[in-house]
């Protein structure tokens, strides 16, 4: 096992910016941390169903991926464009900053069954690093959950960011909006593929 390139991969997937990362940190910018906590719970969620399957299915799933990535790619990229959208101009702003309350438990969990970046994190980290080494379940599904939570405690670090943005009257919130609504769209267009086919 290649510890230290394994360890080196998780942390730089885990805490880099992606829609898990930026939609939690614009949450608790406009909502604070609590209300942001049903979102976390929701990304945890789905994270520790989407891992369980790419353990369970790592083999099978590597096989039909590259038939179904079109697919998964475009419906993932239109539902980060609408949280990158109603990120960059939400509806109406109640006091405190709130945009239509914080983004509920189920957007939380969706995101991870539309996200490729986690799909392809779980099929990349147990076949290139677990599955050559061991075939255990045990092991498959201890990384499993350590990769749920490594990718929760990026999140969870990046929505105290945001929350600690809340705190700091933000004098031009409205370019943070767009800012966030942008990065967002960026990481949509990445995961599309758009990226690759421009360049």
């Amino acid at each position: 096992m290649q510890w230290t390139a394994f360890f080196t991969y998780v942390l730089i997937t885990s805490f880099t910016p992606g829609p898990n990362i930026v939609l939690a940190m614009n949450t608790a910018r406009l909502c604070g941390l609590s209300e942001t906590l049903p979102l976390i719970a929701g990304m945890f969620t789905g994270l520790v169903i989407v891992m369980a399957n790419c353990a369970v299915f790592n083999i099978l799933l590597a096989q039909l991926l590259p038939s179904v990535l079109p697919f998964l790619r475009i419906a993932g990229a239109a539902y980060i464009l609408r949280l990158a959208w109603l990120i960059a101009f939400p509806a109406n702003r109640r006091e405190g900053g709130t945009s239509q309350g914080a983004t509920r438990f189920r957007e939380g969990l969706v995101l991870q069954f539309l996200n490729p970046k986690v799909i392809l994190l779980g099929l990349s980290t147990l076949s290139t690093f677990i599955l050559p080494w061991t075939s255990s379940k045990a092991w498959l599904f201890g990384c499993s959950l350590f990769l749920t939570l490594m990718c929760t405690s990026g999140v969870f670090l990046w929505a105290l960011i945001g929350a600690a943005q809340k705190t700091i009257k933000m004098r031009r919130e409205k370019l943070w909006d767009l800012l966030m609504g942008g990065l967002l769209a960026w990481c949509a267009i990445s995961v599309s593929g758009l990226a690759d086919l421009l360049s």
